[in-house]
């Protein structure tokens, strides 16, 4: 982020005020009564608050009304913990992954390798609190208090004991997680209750808008309180605290929130939610009545509008990006010599989906970069064909808000990670749709909103779309592998049923034929980097210099692989390289930086979730190199 963008102090009072009149007016939402203690709240209240990382603070409202940090405390502790223990321990106990589940699930710690997710549900926080040791728990809460004071830039944060005490008294969910991670190894049966008590006391702890403001704006500026001066968090743990809020900070609402604002965000049930701009501010908002999801109606509102009114949506390109230039000596030797080093590694296996997948090189490899200034720099195999596959989708469903609006494309298909493999046949339980436009069932229904009067017709319109975002005259189906598709694809076939059933398409059979025809389109990876560098320029085509895609459009195709783009790998690619990416089992692999560049890599061999192994590395290499992840601190 480009922490030279100043906000003007009369623009961002101007917009404070704004976003706190049009948040007055907001509606809906109850109180949290789970809690007896936060029953009490006056759902009237309404406070926010912004920090700028040069230390100036603006807030409106009810902005000295201190409340419960509740979840608000869990990017913090994270935070802590990995000062404390260092990212690759603190890990060990929890993960980096949404779960697509609410904030207090036990499903999601009950699947999978039975670590919770990540430290922003209950589970992993839980966890986390539980590496805020040595010592009992007196030190242990004396640590993080003095912790979170560091980050407010103010001592005498106090815990509001009738509220922990609620907590722990009605807390049996939580008790109930504590136990499972003990069951699972997370944690020692020794040590339940006083890392319960310490997480209740956290959730507990007492803070108004401007301290939260000033927190979220240390964040922000790389770890560094922009009000004391004090270094609280390393650059590189206040990026992974931000990559992680990005994802997973907003639960089951995470999608939506990063589609809409565009910037990492936290919440918790007394009704505040907080927001970063890395390298510019921290915002904070304070609001009881809750949605479904555990997250204030008007504080969210009042953060997108204040994302908007700032322009701080990072997904947008010319928000929220160093510069569009790439400043390397030598960028065609860079991505040779990555080319190189990688071009011997033999990891992952072929795709078995499909025996004509299965019937490519497994060591072709190719590596290609594409500015927003319309330069390339390749190496490798970057001009041998393959079929898009699943990184057909962002631009199908690029096409389908084009076309559509946003509206209509998401009655059909939900904005949130699940955290389930590419084609699992699942659905949101509460909307019967898919989770998101990135898996099977999302591009299914995403292809059944393409207009046009027959399947010819569909087709040619997938096909012109593609073609304009690669800047070539004719983009074409590879009709052997849409053959095989058409064979093999019964998962598919019960993936569009469910959809008919569930009211998401009109003609099940169409959107099939349609999505396994965007799969089958050849590509190369010379052109895949210039379909991601359209993505990356605003929605026009750096070569040819033609508008494809409306800017409002770009962001949201770019949030949603950010958040949702390599299925229930997807948390982890934030968290290692921070870009919007795709991938596809032909062994495409695409990653966006927006206003600078795209990468596009082909390497057949795949991981156990679908994407090229080579191919991934080969852009977490450049991003690295390139200095382009997004959320990763200010330093």
């Amino acid at each position: 982020m480009d922490g030279s963008k100043a906000i003007d102090t009369a623009r961002l009072q101007r917009a404070l005020e704004g976003a706190y009149a049009r948040a007055r007016a907001t509606t809906g939402g109850e109180v949290a009564a789970y809690i007896p203690e936060l029953a009490r709240a006056n759902a009237d209240a309404l406070a926010i608050a912004a920090c700028t990382v040069e230390g100036r603070v603006h807030a409106v409202g009810d902005e000295a009304l201190a409340f419960t940090m509740q979840s608000l405390s869990k990017p913090f502790s994270y935070g802590l913990a990995l000062e404390r223990h260092g990212a690759t321990a603190v890990h060990r106990v929890v993960g980096v992954e949404p779960s697509g589940q609410r904030f207090d699930s036990i499903i999601s710690l009950e699947s999978g390798g039975h670590r919770p997710h990540n430290p922003m549900e209950n589970a992993g926080a839980i966890a986390t609190s539980g590496l805020l040791g040595p010592g009992d728990r007196t030190a242990r809460l004396s640590r993080l208090l003095a912790g979170l004071a560091a980050f407010a830039g103010r001592d005498g944060l106090e815990v509001d004991l009738p509220v922990a005490l609620s907590e722990a008294r009605t807390g049996h969910r939580n008790r109930a997680l504590a136990h499972l991670m003990a069951h699972f190894g997370i944690l020692a049966p020794r040590e339940i209750d006083e890392t319960l008590e310490v997480y209740f006391q956290q959730c507990a702890v007492l803070a108004d808008v401007r301290d939260l403001a000033v927190m979220a704006a240390t964040l922000a500026h790389g770890g560094v309180n922009p009000v004391t001066g004090a270094r609280v968090l390393s650059a590189a743990h206040a990026g992974h605290v931000l990559c992680l809020m990005a994802t997973c900070g907003l639960y089951d609402g995470a999608g939506t929130f990063l589609l809409r604002a565009g910037v990492p965000a936290k919440s918790g049930v007394s009704g505040g939610i907080i927001a970063v701009a890395p390298g510019r501010l921290g915002l904070a908002a304070f609001s009881p009545p809750l949605d479904a999801g555990g997250n204030s109606v008007r504080a969210g509102a009042a953060l997108v509008d204040l994302c908007d009114s700032l322009e701080l949506h990072a997904f947008e390109p010319g928000r929220g990006v160093r510069g569009t230039a790439v400043s390397v000596a030598g960028p065609d030797e860079l991505v040779r010599r990555i080319h190189a080093e990688l071009a011997d590694e033999r990891l992952g296996e072929v795709s078995r989906y499909l025996p004509d997948l299965a019937d490519v090189d497994p060591e072709l490899f190719g590596i290609a970069v594409a500015t927003v200034d319309g330069d390339a720099w390749v190496a490798g195999d970057v001009d041998r064909p393959f079929t898009l596959q699943s990184a057909a989708n962002p631009f199908t469903y690029g096409l389908a808000l084009q076309e559509r609006g946003a509206d209509v494309v998401h009655a059909c298909v939900g904005t949130e990670p699940s955290g389930n493999p590419y084609n699992a046949v699942v659905f949101d339980p509460r909307t019967r749709r898919p989770y998101n436009a990135m898996v099977n069932a999302g591009a299914i229904a995403v292809c059944s909103l393409i207009p046009g009067a027959d399947d010819t017709a569909r087709l040619r319109r997938i096909l012109d779309g593609l073609a304009l975002h690669a800047g070539e005259e004719r983009m074409s189906v590879d009709i052997r592998i849409l053959s095989a598709e058409r064979t093999a694809g019964e998962r598919n076939r019960a993936i569009a049923c469910l959809l008919r059933n569930f009211g998401a398409v009109d003609d099940e059979r169409a959107a099939l034929e349609l999505y396994l025809q965007q799969c089958s389109v050849r590509v190369t990876c010379r052109q895949l980097a210039r379909m991601g560098a359209t993505l990356a320029a605003g929605g026009t085509n750096p070569v040819t210099g033609r508008a494809v895609l409306a800017g409002k459009h770009v962001r949201s195709v770019l949030a949603m692989m950010y958040a949702c783009g390599l299925f229930d790998g997807s948390g982890q690619f934030a968290f290692d390289v921070g870009l919007p990416a795709k991938s596809g089992i032909s062994g495409g692999f695409l990653a966006v930086s927006p206003g600078r560049l795209a990468i596009a890599a082909f390497s057949p061999r795949l991981d156990e979730r679908g994407s090229s192994v080579r191919g991934s590395r080969a852009i977490a290499r450049l991003a690295q190199e390139l200095g382009l992840g997004l959320f990763r601190g200010a330093g």
